[in-house]
């Protein structure tokens, strides 16, 4: 009689729904699976959200939130911006989850979808001007001028502080001097959506940056080079400070855009400047065959106004794969021959195509995914 009530009991008890089903909500299993991350258990909320899964086959974005925090505490960022892109899609009014997505690609070198998100913040909340100036840069940097441009004019219509901007510049002025370089930074940033195009400000940051060691110094470069985009000499500093931080590659990459904005705006009087630094650049990545082909095109461009044609495209025969050469005969030819221009400008995308991975092309540096042709 005993063993026969022992095996009943044994398959009614087989045969029960799943407890947790039967004892948790939804809701209970999303509150438990937080928990779990809070208490720094993160891989214990994976085990309730599964069971939160079952109960709802199609989750909603609270499920997801969760995920994506369990994943980023355990530092599995990839998969914590898949589900937190999952959630802003299913609910879009969560504007502080737009801004964490947007900074991690930003910081992750992804500035198009970093720019993706911001634009999708700025639907929610249009006058936040420092997400504005964000949205202008990154804009300029993946090459959509259009974008840029329209920013700045609404960043630039607001004319709050207008009458200040001599007292603003006066006060960071002081405060460099003081070396009081938090509270030049702190003035800075406040102050710079609404001068985005003043080149003191960014004079200010950069000093007030370096002066304070912040790790945000480079930061600070890259808006420089982004605002004035046409011009070398920020990147010229940008290149140096990755330089000395012993990143050669990215140094490179830098002086690179240096030199094509000297050849594109004729600013003549940087290349000699530039054309050191790139070969200073090769030096020290130990690319002997490309240090000497700049110090070949150094004597080239020293001596243009008397050098022909036929002597230069001997030289780019023997340094075929150097690529401020290449460049160069791009320019040299652009308005005289045509013909020449285009199979030079086919060379260098060849080389560029041959050469990405090696060189990390179109990766680094603030325009990256932009084209650049001369």
């Amino acid at each position: 009689m005993a063993t026969t009530l022992f095996l009943f009991c044994v398959r009614i008890w087989a045969e029960s729904p799943d407890p947790v089903k039967v004892f948790y909500t939804y809701d209970h299993l999303l509150h438990v699976a937080e928990e779990k991350i809070t208490t720094y258990t993160p891989t214990k909320a994976f085990n309730f959200l599964a069971k939160a899964k079952e109960l709802r086959p199609e989750p909603d974005y609270r499920y997801y939130n969760i995920l994506g925090e369990a994943h980023s505490k355990l530092g599995q960022d990839n998969e914590a911006m898949e589900a937190f892109e999952k959630s802003v899609e299913l609910n879009s009014n969560q504007f502080p989850l737009f801004l964490r997505i947007s900074d991690y690609y930003e910081n992750n070198r992804k500035p198009d979808r970093a720019l993706l998100f911001t634009e999708k913040y700025l639907l929610l909340v249009p006058t936040d001007k420092n997400r504005i100036y964000k949205a202008a840069i990154l804009s300029r940097r993946i090459g959509k001028e259009e974008s840029y441009q329209k920013y700045i004019k609404l960043l630039e219509s607001d004319t709050s502080f207008a009458t200040e901007e001599d007292a603003l510049q006066s006060s960071l002025s002081k405060h460099i001097k003081n070396k009081k370089w938090k509270e030049a930074e702190e003035l800075t940033i406040r102050y710079i959506p609404f001068f985005p195009r003043t080149e003191g400000m960014y004079e200010y940051l950069i000093l007030s940056r370096r002066g304070k060691k912040s790790p945000l110094l480079e930061e600070a470069y890259i808006l420089a080079c982004v605002t004035f985009k046409e011009e070398t000499r920020y990147f010229v500093r940008y290149g140096v400070y990755l330089q000395e931080n012993g990143r050669y590659l990215e140094a490179l990459s830098i002086f690179r855009r240096a030199f094509f904005n000297a050849l594109k705006f004729e600013t003549k009087g940087d290349w000699d400047e530039i054309l050191f630094l790139l070969r200073q650049s090769y030096a020290n990545l130990g690319w002997e065959k490309e240090t000497l082909a700049i110090d070949l095109l150094v004597k080239d461009i020293k001596r243009r106004d008397s050098l022909k044609d036929e002597d230069l495209e001997n030289h780019i025969q023997t340094h075929r794969k150097n690529r401020e050469y290449l460049q160069f005969a791009v320019y040299w030819f652009k308005d005289k021959n045509e013909k020449k221009t285009n199979l030079y400008r086919g060379l260098l995308k060849e080389r560029d195509q041959e050469n990405e991975v090696k060189e990390f092309l179109f990766v680094i540096g603030p325009f990256a995914l932009e084209n650049l042709e001369l």
